[in-house]
């Protein structure tokens, strides 16, 4: 099976506690975004948004917390995936990140999160626009992430994790 053929069937079946996961986090997030306008709003002086606010707080909470016990349930269904098979995902990244995580933990994630904030202070002059700021600046933080976390941690992980798996 060719590369397109491997990412094919890795988008058209993700695994239920991705899904599970991705929806409690999108609702949690929803809640932070209606916190920040209505925030934003009721500093503008539209003081009577906050019966909009307590409303949809209390939505994305409630959806939040049922897509939470969802994904707690399929957790608790789901035997944990054996070591030596972290590497036969069909994702790649979703590979990646099992290796990267078996390897060093969450301190690859976190490492790669400052790596990729603090470089591109470096490389763009704050005198340019603040359009083409912001935008060089998130497109810089998006690639370093990429190669420092996709690339360098993996590559560093790979050789722990190949040695770990030989020599079991």
């Amino acid at each position: 099976m060719n590369k397109y053929q491997e990412w094919k069937t890795a988008v058209k079946a993700p695994p239920p506690e991705r899904l599970a996961k991705v929806e409690y986090q999108s609702h949690f997030f929803q809640m932070m975004g209606i916190s920040f306008v209505c925030i934003i709003l009721l500093f503008k002086g539209f003081w009577y948004i906050i019966f909009a606010f307590i409303f949809g707080l209390g939505i994305s909470y409630s959806q939040g917390m049922s897509a939470y016990i969802k994904y707690n349930n399929i957790m608790a269904l789901i035997k944990p995936e054996a070591v030596e098979d972290y590497d036969k995902d069909n994702s790649p990244t979703r590979r990646r990140s099992k290796i990267i995580n078996h390897v060093f933990g969450s301190t690859a994630k976190w490492i790669s999160i400052f790596i990729s904030a603090a470089v591109p202070l470096f490389f763009i002059q704050f005198a340019e626009s603040r359009i083409a700021f912001s935008f060089a600046y998130v497109m810089m933080m998006i690639v370093i992430f990429t190669l420092v976390y996709f690339f360098f941690f993996y590559w560093v992980a790979n050789h722990f994790y190949q040695h770990e798996v030989k020599v079991e």
